[in-house]
């Protein structure tokens, strides 16, 4: 970490930061760390295994299924879904469970206590190259074209000195899952800038964590997603890159998978996931405001927020080019020995 000092030099300062705090834990009660958000329309009765696993057990005509999607805006989208019946429409009974981050929910999805399982690209990579039996069936959030408009941002506090991506260097970051695909668009970034990528040091923890962990000194950057990134820029933080637009434009940063005995043994379930994922997609596409103003619901997030943050995109068709980009980076900075082919774990529409 770096030796600039990190003592608020006001109490004004200081409540700035601390403010919105007391609202974070409140934010994760849905779209948080752990935990069945419970908005779902699946029951969630019984243990995972118990029914889900084999796709009964939902309401009369519908296949029951769970889903872990990660905290924020992907398990956000996910519940909008289904409460707007795109995947009831399909014969579809979803449960959503909320996860810390993609590496968390990998194991659920191959020992089948969830159906499917929302990642990141290269956490599904990372499963995959370590044998796991798991396929992509299909995308999940995507970066916008604008880096600015995007919806994730890495921020610092102004005691840092962090300023820009060169002034990572040294740094101490905050990230949710290490070893993943933070590190990965954090490293390219630095590399594109000219740093030294091996002089940056990353801090798992929750994004509910990252604020108060800027405002003590504890980490001198954060890599945060919406709604967190809206939050810490009205708290006077400093935006300093969007880490997934900037490292490949169109970034492919969300996938959803399964694993191979479940995708093989219930094919036409998994189309209909496919099709639920690819209405909701459609729909928020054609009437963002309407998504933004479900999000009180779908989570805690209050109406004037939700009218703030920046949207992902999301288009179910998996971008084959974001895959082989992130593997490649991958075997770069040593996340994984060799490449994997990207086409052998995909079962979806590609671009």
């Amino acid at each position: 970490m770096r030796t600039t000092a990190r003592t608020w030099t006001s109490t004004r300062r200081r409540s700035r930061w601390l403010a919105p705090l007391l609202a974070a834990p409140l934010l994760l009660t849905a779209c948080g760390d752990g935990g069945t958000s419970g908005q779902g329309s699946g029951t969630g009765t019984g243990s995972p295994t118990d029914g889900a696993a084999t796709g009964t057990g939902g309401a009369a005509g519908t296949t029951e299924v769970r889903v872990a999607d990660t905290a924020g805006m992907p398990s956000a989208f996910l519940q909008y879904g289904v409460n707007e019946g795109y995947f009831e429409a399909e014969g579809l009974d979803v449960t959503v469970d909320v996860s810390i981050g993609g590496a968390a929910a990998v194991p659920a999805v191959v020992n089948g206590e969830t159906q499917f399982a929302g990642s990141n690209t290269v956490s599904a990579i990372l499963a995959a190259s370590k044998g796991l039996p798991i396929t992509i069936v299909a995308a999940g959030t995507r970066t916008m074209e604008a880096p600015e408009e995007d919806f994730a941002r890495i921020v610092a506090s102004t005691s840092s000195g962090v300023e820009d991506v060169e002034d990572l260097e040294g740094a101490t970051i905050a990230v949710n899952t290490l070893e993943n695909i933070n590190d990965v668009v954090i490293m390219t970034l630095m590399e594109d800038a000219g740093a030294d990528r091996t002089q940056v040091k990353f801090a798992e923890m929750g994004f509910s964590d990252m604020l108060p962990a800027l405002a003590n000194g504890q980490v001198d950057a954060a890599l945060l997603i919406e709604p967190f990134v809206t939050m810490a820029v009205d708290q006077g933080a400093t935006e300093v890159a969007s880490p997934y637009a900037e490292s490949r434009p169109n970034m492919m940063v969300g996938t959803y998978m399964t694993s191979e005995e479940y995708a093989a043994e219930n094919p036409e379930t998994v189309e209909a996931f496919q099709r639920g994922l690819s209405a909701t997609g459609q729909a928020i596409a054609e009437d963002p405001d309407a998504f933004r103003e479900a999000l009180p619901e779908v989570t805690t997030i209050e109406p004037d927020l939700a009218g703030q943050i920046h949207l992902p995109a999301w288009d179910a068709s998996v971008d084959l080019e974001t895959l082989q980009f992130l593997n490649e980076r991958m075997v770069r900075y040593g996340l994984i020995d060799e490449e994997i082919n990207v086409e052998d774990i995909v079962t979806a529409p590609t671009d």
